[in-house]
């Protein structure tokens, strides 16, 4: 199993080859591509939303529901793309380019099965709007919408995969130009489609549906030429691999769902968490709400660019598993930490000194009226700051641990310090301070440092275990 696997490599001897010495540039040239495309992916539904809000408040109410369905099912998808890289990384570490091929294909059949399951259940996604007692005039305009975003599955999937891909073959640059064609993309047809501009139709909530699907498609076809010119990855042989799928790819899916599973359902219980505070934040009133809101959705873009240092710190040791040491991951770790977060404090320092530049965005010139939410979204950022770093201490030792191909006990450990140690603490604050909005974002980071405390102890205590060498990947 892929837990064990990942725990028997910390119980070794010997200390391995695992490069170590990786300098500061090296890390962040390979990471800060990977952050602006997941920082763009993100980017994609703001500007969505921002667009019809212009356009349409009621097709931005009924965009923001439709969203709410497809972005669970993306996460979870999202977790097996990301259990694909560790798996391909010990191939490719291994040299087995027929494994390696295999590993792709499998993969693509897996994202194929789990797109038409995800297409389906969005189209049932009126009825789940319905069940869940909203309106029925929002959720009858986002019917079309649903089946837009449910054929855009796969596509988006796709482009994820294939900028992994691009990542583990240090192409990076790629993968910037790919996210930035995608990106450009998607505004372009939104701003044509969802407005009538150019000649075509004012489309709306429909108009961005059809742009948001073109853009995926774009996307994943722009990474998928340049994965095929610009690495090494080797081709499946499609007819012998299907025929006997059984021997050749079975094991393979079994890995990536092994492997991916916890990964999503990681990043769906975090989101899920963040969900409740904005639920508990809705206690203190619109004004308290809206600030918590807006600060969520900087905090995110943060956490989306930090997640580009979780992916490099995966790619990197699963492409030098077969030598990696407990020794040598915590060195490699220590020295990734000390790049990313003195980057990330620059970042949150810059940040910190343009913030009310930062809130205009969200509320326009300070009046009357907005004084109140500056002053609430000051307050939120000032206490978010600083637990940034935690965030991005928990993204690292995951993604190291990810690299070993060690995803349950991180979602364990997810589960029980952001449910048990983060919600408990907020409502009994919310409890203890009715009137003061501000102890929601202190319950919250609770949560955070009992995760970061529960992931540096389970890394230390297995990566410092004695035990007997890992045997060899070709002779599991």
């Amino acid at each position: 199993m892929a837990d064990e696997r990942g725990q028997r490599l910390f119980r070794r001897h010997r200390q391995g080859n695992l490069k170590v010495d990786v300098k500061a540039g090296e890390i962040l040239r390979r990471a800060i591509p990977l952050g602006l495309a997941n920082m763009s992916v993100v980017l994609m539904p703001l500007l969505d939303s921002v667009m019809l809000g212009q356009h349409d408040i009621y097709s931005m109410a009924s965009g923001g529901l439709a969203m709410q369905i497809y972005l669970i099912l993306f996460m979870l998808g999202e977790g097996i793309v990301f259990g694909f890289g560790p798996v391909y990384g010990r191939y490719l570490d291994a040299g087995d380019n027929q494994k390696m091929a295999s590993c792709k294909l499998a993969v693509y059949l897996v994202l194929i099965a789990f797109a038409l399951v995800a297409f389906v259940i969005l189209l049932y996604g009126p009825q789940i709007l319905l069940s869940l007692q909203q309106s029925p005039r929002l959720v009858d305009e986002s019917q079309d919408y649903l089946m837009l975003l449910g054929l855009a599955v796969l596509p988006n999937l796709l482009f994820i995969h294939y900028w992994e891909i691009l990542a583990f073959h240090d192409q990076g640059k790629w993968v910037v130009a790919g996210a930035i064609i995608q990106l450009l993309t998607n505004t372009l047809l939104n701003y044509m489609l969802i407005y009538g501009k150019w000649g075509a139709p004012e489309l709306g909530l429909l108009g961005s549906g059809i742009g948001t699907l073109a853009a995926s498609i774009v996307g994943a076809g722009v990474l998928m030429v340049l994965m095929s010119t610009y690495t090494s990855s080797p081709t499946s042989q499609l007819v012998r691999d299907l025929l006997t799928v059984r021997t050749s790819l079975l094991p393979h899916i079994a890995e990536v769902l092994k492997t991916g599973l916890p990964i999503g359902l990681g990043i769906i219980s975090t989101v899920a968490f963040l969900s409740v505070s904005v639920f508990l934040m809705g206690w203190f009133g619109e004004q308290a709400l809206a600030a918590h809101l807006a600060i969520l959705q900087i905090n995110e873009l943060i956490v989306v660019f930090i997640l580009g240092f979780n992916e490099y710190c995966a790619i990197h040791v699963s492409s030098h598993i077969s030598t990696a040491t407990g020794r040598a991951l915590r060195s490699f770790l220590f020295k990734v930490a000390v790049t990313a977060l003195g980057f990330i404090m620059s970042l949150l320092a810059l940040i910190y000194l343009i913030r009310f530049e930062i809130f205009a965005l969200f509320l326009g010139p300070r009046t009357d009226v907005t004084l109140p939410v500056y002053t609430a979204m000051n307050e939120f950022l000032l206490v978010s700051l600083p637990f940034l770093l935690v965030d991005a201490l928990i993204l690292l030792l995951t993604g190291v641990l990810r690299g070993c191909e060690i995803t349950r006990w991180p979602l364990a450990l997810n589960l029980v310090g952001f449910w048990l140690f983060g919600l408990i603490p907020q409502l009994l604050l919310v409890k203890a301070w009715p009137s003061t909005p501000l102890v929601v974002w202190i319950g919250m980071q609770t949560g955070f440092i009992a995760t970061a405390l529960g992931l540096t102890v389970f890394f230390f205590k297995y990566s410092c275990a004695p035990g007997n060498e890992r045997q060899s990947p070709g002779h599991r």
